[in-house]
């Protein structure tokens, strides 16, 4: 059953609930081949796209909580599709890298995974979608 609210429609966190969960499920359906979570595919596709970035920063540009990206690092690097190194400015930080095998396995599920986004916007125009992103892009800046 639906919740509706006095002027008949749903709240807007139910409408961005419903929308990130079918998105959320596309995108998970084409990781599960791949043995990768939505937060892993996160982590990696950050690296590959934006290159080395400390915990820190990986943690910021995802938004995943600081012991949660460790662990996923952690499975990453497990996997050989991640590795750390000491940053050399600052020796107690450290910063991860995307693995060749990362940035293979991330080249051939991207274009799968716009795919899955493109369907799950397919009722928005082109306009429509850049629309939305500008306005969730300016939603999610801290």
């Amino acid at each position: 059953m639906r919740q509706e609210t006095s002027g008949g429609s749903l709240p807007h966190v139910d409408l961005l609930r419903q929308v990130a969960s079918g998105l959320t499920s596309r995108v998970e359906e084409i990781l599960v081949g791949s043995d990768l979570t939505l937060d892993q595919w996160r982590v990696l596709h950050t690296l590959t796209e934006v290159g080395p970035l400390s915990m820190t920063d990986l943690g910021g540009r995802t938004r995943i909580p600081g012991p949660t990206a460790t662990r996923i690092v952690d499975r990453l690097v497990e996997r050989s599709l991640l590795y750390r190194n000491v940053d050399p400015a600052d020796r107690r930080r450290v910063v991860v890298h995307a693995a060749e095998r990362g940035r293979a396995l991330c080249r051939s599920l991207a274009p799968r995974i716009a795919g899955a986004e493109r369907e799950g916007l397919a009722a928005l125009s082109a306009a429509e979608t850049r629309t939305l992103r500008r306005l969730l892009e300016r939603l999610a800046a801290p």
